[in-house]
């Protein structure tokens, strides 16, 4: 079985793809095969209902992260600055600040309220 593959096209050649079949300049099949990019894939951003180009074709593929990117960043300084002092986190150490950090900041998540540790 081989691997799963996503997300093989490039930004810059998915938005004139988008923009063309959506102004009915070229179809689907025409569009895919010259600008290099999945029918598929192309035929549901088409059909989506988001009006910025932009904005579509930069999702992210998986999950959402928990801690938004500032505070996750203040815990990679946190812990590289004890590693510094050398002292030393273990990985339930990290785990039990994220926890920590989604708590205090009033963030949804999916961690175990009884372990009081990220996953």
């Amino acid at each position: 079985m081989s691997p799963k593959r996503h997300k093989l096209w490039k930004e810059e050649d998915i938005k004139p793809a988008i923009i063309l079949v959506r102004n009915k300049v070229m179809g689907l099949q025409r569009a895919s095969n010259i600008l290099n990019v999945p029918k598929s894939t192309l035929k549901d951003e088409v059909s989506n209902r988001e009006e910025d180009v932009d904005k579509l074709v930069s999702t992210k593929l998986g999950r959402r992260p928990v801690l938004p990117f500032e505070l996750e960043d203040s815990l990679v300084s946190y812990c590289l600055e004890m590693v510094k002092r050398f002292y030393g986190l273990s990985a339930k150490d990290v785990k039990t600040m994220a926890f920590q950090l989604a708590s205090m900041n009033g963030l949804n998540h999916p961690f175990s309220k009884n372990d009081e540790a990220a996953g």
